[in-house]
Formats: structure tokens, sequence, C-alpha cells
């Protein structure tokens, strides 16, 4: 894609009036199995806060080059950096969804109603990784 074609989406992600709406919607279509509230959280750091927020860093970017005995705004920068963390984090957690969540729940009860305590054991390891192995992104 070249820098015309980037700028129009820019601009037409600028212009819309129903951003936040947007994202929601869009992220609930793209994990529907995600609790709202992840999916709510997700659009704000995207698109109700994170777009001004680049916006404001880019602008800031072009400020400087205009006046370079100004610094970069720290606050402007860390705003974005903000943002741009939380939506690593929920990339993330947003494909595990509450349908994985409660399948290993219900094979851990059947197992347990069983007296299988070594297959949900096995299963509590299972769902265990999928929480415990999900570090913060490194952004260092």
């Amino acid at each position: 894609m070249n820098t015309p074609e980037k700028l129009d989406l820019i601009r037409a992600l600028c212009e819309r009036t129903d951003l936040s709406l947007a994202g929601r919607q869009a992220f609930r279509q793209a994990h529907p199995d995600a609790p709202p509230e992840m999916t709510d959280t997700a659009a704000f750091h995207v698109y109700t806060d994170g777009v001004g927020a680049a916006i404001d860093w880019l602008a800031d970017a072009e400020r400087f080059l205009r006046d370079p005995t100004r610094p970069l705004d720290y606050g402007c920068t860390w705003h974005l950096i903000y943002h741009l963390y939380n939506w690593l984090q929920f990339t993330a957690l947003l494909p595990v969804g509450r349908t994985g969540l409660l399948g290993k729940l219900a094979e851990i009860r059947k197992s347990l109603d069983e007296g299988d305590t070594e297959s949900a054991k096995e299963e509590l390891s299972d769902l265990e990784s999928l929480f415990g192995d999900r570090a913060p992104p490194n952004i260092a």
C-alpha cells in the first residue's frame, strides 16, 4: 500500500462520527466468543482513545520538525505507548474467548464427576497454560 492510499484510510478513519461504536462492533464480530468487557476495552484502546493518541503523537512529531528547539512531548509519546501496550495485551488474550474456557471447565467437571482426577489435573494444567504463559508484551 502506498502513502496516498494510507492517507486516504487515515482520513476516512478520522472522519468517522461513530468510531467508538464501529470499533466495538468490529471487535465483537472478529471475536464473538470474547466477553463484551474485553472487546469494549480493546475498542477503547484502539479506537476510542488510541486513534487520538496516535494523531497527537504524529502532530507532535511534525511540530518538532518545524521547531527543533521545542522537544517532543513526553506525555504525548507515553499516551500512545499506553494504548499500544494494552492493545498488545489484548491480542494475546482475545483469541482464547469465553467458549474455549467454558469447554475446558466442562471437561474438568466431567472428569471430576467420573472420579478421574488425573484427567481433571491435565485439563487444569491446560487451562492454566492459557493464562500462565501470557506474559505482558515486552516493549523495552
